[in-house]
């Protein structure tokens, strides 16, 4: 999800705005009644086919990411109920609540009861009705309102592969007396990090800082690993040593190289993994230094500046159109009107072609190609449909945007992605099959097809990172799918922590 979440106090409501680049979705919210903290309105799918088309077809998912935010940001004890029809999102206390408090409200008491309230005060003014609503709130959640429990962690920035391991963040809301003035006075962060092991043992959860006020902690990264450590950035720089779980910080490659000027330790801001050391660069890059793995001593190198931190790979970076078979043909999956604008007959095709991420239904494909003089460009020769069966939004997968698609052996097959329905909460589906368009074998993900955020692609193993299908009243969970290339074998593991 690339957008962001603001809420605007005023009071005892506001605004909860959703941002997209230029792109915005305007809501409203305010204090409930009985059971019902807080109540927000984004506004029925009418109203967004008036104002904001563009997000129509990701409702579901916007939605659910509003709440999932408005929970971190103001309500970490809470749970989120969503009703996508109409755009209201319900707070409610969560377990945490006495078993002593008055018997719930329906959500739909407590929705009029707020619609009432706001009619009130756009004809009077409402001082002692707010007195009262918060005496009441006070006397209704008793001491659990004295301090908020610490919330599950939820995924902070981008998953990271490495060798061995699945990498990411996990911001948790501190223990903080309850806020929602806007002001996030009392309210800090912390940030572990999470090591899910490719070879299928237990993921680990490090914790690496806490207490964090402000919002700096989200330009966060994950530099990579040199083998034996995993390097990152986190309000500084840290790494953790792979063989134990023990977290590094700046302090230990102080103490590893006594002689050096602590400024080399200060900004990991232009570090990377270079030739499997973790390679600094100074403040205008005319010096730099290798960290040997072992020993964590620093070596001066001569410097190597790389944007390659700045690059985010889509997850249209890993799917490709086709393939020349070790027979010489042309192993394709296309859709219609991709056959009569670039695969006709007498039309040329390179060796690595892209594919695009499209809501089509695509077949197999093969075509006979004229010998090629340079080994890249070929010629169609003639091309056939392998069978009538389609499939939606269809494409094989590959490690990089440069290459073809991951080749397997016995028989000689390609991993295919596609998706079981069309419209909303398709799921993702991954498939081995052969060049003549057989199926070895078929993995159902249990992800939203076009909730999907990354491929991590592997030899062994490719990794999917999205969330599950929206299901109404509940936030889709964010999940790392592991699926094994050989075998299909599925592991699934939450971002949830």
């Amino acid at each position: 999800m690339a957008g962001t979440v603001t809420i605007i106090e005023n009071g005892r409501d506001g605004r909860v705005l959703y941002t997209e680049g230029l792109r915005s979705i305007d809501g409203y919210w305010e204090f409930g009644g009985q059971e019902v903290i807080v109540i927000a309105s984004m506004g029925s799918v009418e109203d967004w086919q008036r104002s904001c088309a563009w997000a129509v077809e990701r409702r579901s998912t916007i939605l659910s990411f509003i709440a999932i935010e408005l929970i971190r940001q103001r309500a970490p004890s809470c749970k989120a109920e969503v009703d996508e029809v109409t755009g209201n999102i319900w707070l409610h206390q969560g377990s945490t609540a006495h078993t002593s408090s008055p018997p719930p409200v329906p959500k739909a008491q407590a929705t009029a009861f707020v619609h009432r309230y706001s009619k009130l005060k756009a004809m009077f003014g409402i001082g002692v009705l707010v007195v009262a609503l918060i005496v009441a709130a006070v006397l209704w959640t008793g001491k659990k309102m004295l301090t908020v429990a610490p919330a599950s962690g939820v995924p902070l920035n981008e998953c990271v592969r490495t060798d061995k391991h699945i990498a990411s963040f996990i911001q948790y809301t501190d223990p903080h007396l309850p806020n929602w003035s806007g002001r996030g006075g009392n309210t800090t962060t912390s940030i572990s990090l999470l090591l899910i092991p490719l070879d299928g043992s237990t993921p680990k959860v490090i914790p690496v800082v806490s207490a964090l006020d402000g919002n700096g902690y989200a330009l966060s990264r994950i530099i990579g690993s040199d083998g034996r450590t995993l390097w990152f950035d986190c309000t500084g720089l840290f790494g953790v040593r792979l063989s134990d779980h023990e977290l590094i910080s700046s302090k230990d490659l102080r103490s590893a190289n006594p002689l050096l000027d602590p400024k080399w330790w200060e900004d990991p801001r232009g570090m990377d993994i270079l030739d499997g050391r973790l390679h600094i660069l100074n403040e205008d890059n005319s010096a730099a230094m290798d960290v040997e793995p072992g020993t964590w001593k620093a070596s001066s190198v001569a410097p190597k500046p790389s944007n390659a931190r700045f690059e985010r790979r889509e997850p249209t970076d890993q799917l490709a159109a086709g393939l020349i078979t070790s027979s010489g043909s042309w192993f394709g999956l296309h859709a219609p009107e991709e056959l009569h604008a670039d695969y006709q007959v007498k039309s040329w095709i390179e060796r690595v072609e892209s594919a695009e991420d499209a809501k089509r239904e695509r077949r197999f494909f093969e075509a006979a190609l004229e010998p090629s003089s340079d080994g890249e460009h070929h010629r169609i020769l003639s091309i056939e449909p392998l069978s009538e069966a389609s499939y939606l939004n269809a494409a094989f997968l590959r490690l990089n945007a440069k290459s073809e698609p991951l080749r397997l052996p016995d028989p000689e097959s390609v991993l295919m992605i596609h998706t079981d329905k069309p419209g909303l909460a398709g799921k993702l589906i991954v498939s081995r099959v052969n060049v003549h368009g057989e199926f070895l074998w078929n993995t159902e993900t249990g992800l939203d097809r076009f909730a999907v955020s990354q491929i991590l692609p592997g030899t062994e193993a490719f990794a999917f990172v999205g969330t599950r299908p929206p299901v109404e009243g509940k936030l889709s969970e964010p999940l790392v799918v592991l699926v094994d290339n050989a075998t299909g074998r599925l592991t699934v593991h939450s971002l949830w922590r």
